[in-house]
């Protein structure tokens, strides 16, 4: 079994180390987050919102699940870092834009996001890693971006989407089954 403050033992947890992609420019950020900022929010949420339902695809080939693999995994090693930034050149703009919306929902300002990026970053308490449990069911979507259904909270599934731009997949969405 694993001690207290340690992560179990035999599980693949990526280390803060591993998280070596090069960050989005502050300026790309804040383009981003002006524009959210600007973007009436709604007064009221739907009363019932469409349900979540599982993307359906033909399987990926061996090499995307391995690209897919790939950006899963130095998310996680940027998660564990504590370092934001990096963070968010995983994310589509689509994500960004969606994680600025949270943002602002919470009241977070423009200069205490800026401000907090470019804080030393902390990493997660060693009880606090997310292990790397690597995809293997990966769907095609009608429109080239993938889907993959990952572990949730208490059982539920949470469904990934990730876009191929450029040279690599980047996360697009994310969502809970339930």
């Amino acid at each position: 079994g694993a001690q207290e403050g340690t992560p179990a033992a035999g599980l693949d947890i990526p280390t803060p180390a591993e998280c070596t992609v090069a960050p989005r420019s502050e300026e790309d950020l804040r383009v981003l987050f002006r524009e959210v900022a600007a973007t009436p929010v709604l007064d009221s949420p739907e009363a019932s919102p469409t349900p979540a339902v599982l993307p359906t695809g033909g399987p990926a080939d061996e090499q995307t699940v391995a690209e897919i693999n790939a950006t899963w995994r130095q998310y996680l090693a940027c998660l564990s870092s504590g370092d934001q930034a990096p963070m968010f050149a995983l994310l589509s703009d689509n994500m960004v834009r969606r994680q600025f919306v949270v943002d602002i929902a919470f009241g977070v300002t423009e200069d205490a996001l800026f401000a907090y990026l470019a804080a030393t970053p902390v990493p997660l308490p060693a009880d606090q890693l997310v292990p790397f449990a690597p995809f293997t069911d990966v769907r095609v979507l009608r429109d080239g971006r993938v889907a993959v259904v990952g572990p949730g909270e208490m059982g539920r599934g949470d469904v990934r989407i990730f876009v191929k731009e450029d040279d690599r997949w980047l996360i697009d969405d994310w969502f809970d089954l339930s």
